[in-house]
C-alpha cells in the first residue's frame, strides 16, 4: 500500500507539472533528492520533490520527474544493497530503467534482453539512496527508436 501510495503521489506530480518547465522554487515546492542525467546528450534534470526511492520484497524502485513531465524510472529486482545491476542483458533480468516523456506519451526502456543499462547503488541508507546508472533505451512502439541516458546520478530520500 505504501508503494501504491509512493506511485499515486509521482503520477500526481507528473501530470500536475505537465504543462510547465519549472522549478521547485518557482512552484514553490522542496524537497531534497536530486536525478539529473544527459538525454542524447541534453541535460535533464528532475524537479527535487518529485525524487524519491522505495524498497519493498527486495524490489528497489527510484524516480524522478521534471516540471514538463517527463520521467526516469528504476526498477531493481531481487534487490541485495550497495552493488552493480545491468538491464537489458537476458530475457529472464526483469531490472529496468525507462525515460518518458508525458507530451507525447512515450517510453524507452531498457528491460529483460531489450536495450541495455547498468545501476551502480553506492549508498543505501535507512534514508537515502544514491548511484549512478547509464542505458539505451528502446522504444519498440516507435520503430525501436533510441535514447541514449548518459552521466545518470541520483540521491533520493527513501519513502
Amino acid at each position: 500500500m505504501k508503494n501504491l501510495k509512493t506511485l499515486t503521489l509521482f503520477i500526481f506530480a507528473a501530470i500536475l507539472f505537465s504543462c510547465s518547465d519549472s522549478t521547485d522554487e518557482e512552484l514553490g515546492l522542496t524537497g531534497e533528492g536530486s536525478l539529473t542525467a544527459k538525454i542524447d546528450g541534453n541535460d535533464f534534470a528532475s524537479l527535487k520533490s518529485t525524487v524519491a526511492a522505495t524498497v519493498s520484497n527486495q524490489v528497489a524502485a527510484i524516480q524522478g520527474s521534471t516540471s514538463g513531465g517527463d520521467y526516469i524510472r528504476i526498477n531493481i529486482m531481487n534487490y541485495t544493497g550497495v552493488g552493480t545491476y545491468n538491464t537489458g542483458d537476458a530475457i529472464t533480468n526483469v531490472n529496468s530503467i525507462s525515460y518518458g516523456t508525458i507530451s507525447p506519451i512515450t517510453t524507452w526502456m531498457s528491460t529483460f534482453n531489450i536495450g541495455n543499462g547498468t545501476i551502480k547503488i553506492t549508498e543505501d541508507t535507512s534514508t537515502t539512496m544514491s548511484g549512478t546508472f547509464s542505458f539505451t533505451g528502446i522504444n519498440s512502439n516507435a520503430g525501436n527508436s533510441t535514447k541514449t541516458v548518459t552521466e545518470g546520478e541520483f540521491s533520493a530520500p527513501k519513502s
